[in-house]
């Protein structure tokens, strides 16, 4: 990849961490303040069965929050990754987004690459890369690829995995070879992967799916993470958030144990 297109990458990789860094800064902000606490508090102590329990506490309501916290942190980085590498192939191969990203029965699939749509220099670059994950595929009776990546694989919810089912099934039905990137090594889920490559999809997991993307799209996204201006920012965004969250309204009611004789009513029965 020539530098004038590596500088437009880290400019909209950029962009985007910035983005998904202030909505976590602000998510903080609001959830963690003194008028979230307090009607998450409220809603614990009118639930049937929360009190009897003893979870219409401030500790349950920080363990509440941090939860919700660490899902959108997995959802966020999974958009940084969604968004970024579909930049990355418009760019290398000088794709249109709406080629890059189709909609497909009504679900938009990360990346297609259509093999007719690459030079032959491009195309046979492809097939190489391919052949060091899958060496006994035969790719000629494809039309191309169709790729789905994610930073985090934990999906939580059926509905998720049916419209993986069916993206799957028409992929197939469309001559495209089903591609999953999934790059965080932590997260995937056995019953779910082994669920969806039943339905077609080859999986790609952690430093191996790192490692064809960047073979791939012409850039590994590491790399600009790496980069000490990038890796600055982050580190001061991330510590200055975490921060807010330990000085926050609610997280100090978590280590308050003086909290439930300061606010009697809040706690009702207790």
């Amino acid at each position: 990849m020539d530098q004038q297109t590596s500088e437009r990458v880290k400019s909209r990789f950029l962009q985007e961490l910035k983005h998904h860094l202030d909505g976590w800064r602000a998510k903080v902000k609001k959830d963690f303040g003194e008028e979230n606490f307090n009607e998450e508090l409220r809603l614990l102590n009118s639930d049937p069965l929360y009190p009897k329990f003893n979870f219409a506490t401030a500790d349950y309501v920080n363990i509440r929050f941090i939860g919700r916290m660490s899902i959108s942190i997995g959802r966020r980085l999974g958009e940084i990754y969604d968004k970024v590498p579909r930049f990355l192939v418009g760019a290398r191969f000088n794709l249109a987004p709406s080629v890059v990203a189709p909609v497909i029965d009504g679900l938009e699939l990360d990346i297609c690459l259509e093999f007719a749509r690459l030079s032959e220099g491009d195309r046979l670059s492809v097939f190489a890369e391919l052949a060091k994950i899958y060496p006994y595929q035969n790719f000629s009776g494809y039309r191309g690829l169709g790729i789905e990546i994610r930073y985090n694989f934990n999906p939580n919810d059926s509905s998720r995995l049916r419209k993986d089912v069916v993206m799957a099934e028409n992929l197939i039905e469309a001559g495209l070879f089903p591609i999953y990137l999934i790059f965080s090594s932590i997260s995937p889920r056995d019953e779910a992967i082994k669920r969806l490559t039943q339905a077609g999809w080859n999986f790609v997991v952690g430093h191996a799916a790192s490692s064809l993307s960047a073979n791939l799209f012409g850039l590994d996204l590491s790399q600009i993470l790496d980069l000490p201006e990038v890796s600055a920012l982050i580190k001061f965004e991330i510590d200055t958030m975490m921060k807010e969250l330990k000085n926050s309204y609610s997280f100090e009611k978590f280590v308050d144990g003086d909290y439930i004789k300061k606010n009697p009513a809040l706690y009702g029965r207790y």
